[in-house]
């Protein structure tokens, strides 16, 4: 276990004392081939949370507006893949909230990358103020394109001696394309039911993954949270 891991463990334990809420993710990806044969698979932690998902956390937790027309430190709103500003004063955060398990949240419909787990190919480092994915992945079956299924409906789960409830999101995409398809970052977008997509978290990978033709890729994101009692 790195120096890192140990840390993110003790503030766990100290969040859990504390009754502080400490959210956790965990970024699992695996290629295999029609045969079944498992290419690569790993597993890392994601640390990289965007402004958006930080804005959206006490929108919801402060039931207030995201009502600032601009995007910024110190102001609640949430900027869109576009860059455009998604912002109101009528309408209350709470009111359109990312908990839509099937057809919305993370779960992107088949064929459509703008929402749910998107990947992409860019090696550049992961920043508090990413909106979007650098260099995406665009579906079909061309050149340097993945054909995206639709998102997995999340499995949750609960631990009773960590007191640890989990939500697992998954995303299967298929090299239908004819060559290799390198991703090297990968993105959760959630979607409110009826509002556009914005990012909540991207994450550089380690090591660009490549997915042969006919290999599939499957990405899965767990985001937990430990509980006090």
């Amino acid at each position: 276990m790195n120096t890192e891991e140990k840390e993110y463990q003790k503030l766990s334990k100290m969040g859990r004392s504390l009754g502080v809420i400490i959210p956790e993710c965990f970024l699992e990806i695996e290629v295999k081939l029609p045969s079944g044969k498992v290419l690569s698979h790993y597993k890392q932690r994601s640390h990289s949370w965007v402004r958006n998902a930080y804005n959206v956390m006490i929108s919801q937790l402060g039931a207030i507006d995201y009502s600032d027309a601009t995007f910024g430190a110190g102001l609640i709103s949430r900027k869109m893949p576009n860059a455009s500003i998604n912002h109101s004063t009528t309408q209350l955060s709470i009111e359109q909230p990312i908990d839509v398990e099937a057809g919305g949240g993370y779960c992107g419909v088949s064929g459509d990358p703008t929402y749910g787990i998107s990947v992409g190919s860019s090696v550049q480092a992961e920043s508090f103020e990413d909106y979007k994915l650098i260099t995406p992945i665009t579906n079909g079956v061309g050149a340097g394109q993945l054909s995206y299924n639709a998102g997995e409906t999340p499995v949750k789960s609960y631990d009773v001696p960590s007191k640890t409830y989990s939500a697992a999101h998954a995303r299967y995409m298929n090299n239908n394309s004819g060559g290799n398809v390198l991703v090297s970052e990968v993105a959760l977008i959630g979607r409110g039911s009826g509002y556009s997509p914005f990012l909540t978290s991207r994450d550089h990978l380690a090591a660009t993954v490549t997915i042969p033709s006919t290999g599939q890729l499957k990405v899965t994101y767990t985001i937990s949270l430990v509980y006090p009692a």
